[in-house]
């Protein structure tokens, strides 16, 4: 396998991350109004294991170095799984705070 070869594979490796974690975030948001739906008495244990999600994600999505040779497209995937993870908290708070 040559560099080029190489790069082309890492980038590859990359998009389908991207695009997992563009699913993972897809669930955490079911969850989250899921788990708004239930009476605040019956979701303790749903809030801790949303909370720990999130902050997972957030390690993996906040720790994710931009791609060297990736596209601008990619550049923009990356910032947009930023923002909607912290949307998906500031929700994730309320439905703690009703």
């Amino acid at each position: 396998m040559n560099i080029v070869q190489l790069q082309e594979a890492l980038v590859g490796a990359q998009k389908d991350f991207i695009n997992q974690l563009e699913e993972a975030l897809s669930r955490l948001e079911e969850e989250i109004k899921e788990a708004s739906e239930v009476e605040h008495a019956g979701r303790a244990e749903w809030e801790r294991s949303i909370g720990g999600y999130i902050d997972e994600l957030h390690r993996v999505i906040f720790s994710l170095a931009e791609p060297r040779y990736g596209s601008e497209e990619e550049h923009k995937k990356i910032a947009e799984l930023r923002k909607k993870l912290k949307d998906l908290y500031a929700d994730f708070k309320n439905m703690v705070n009703k």
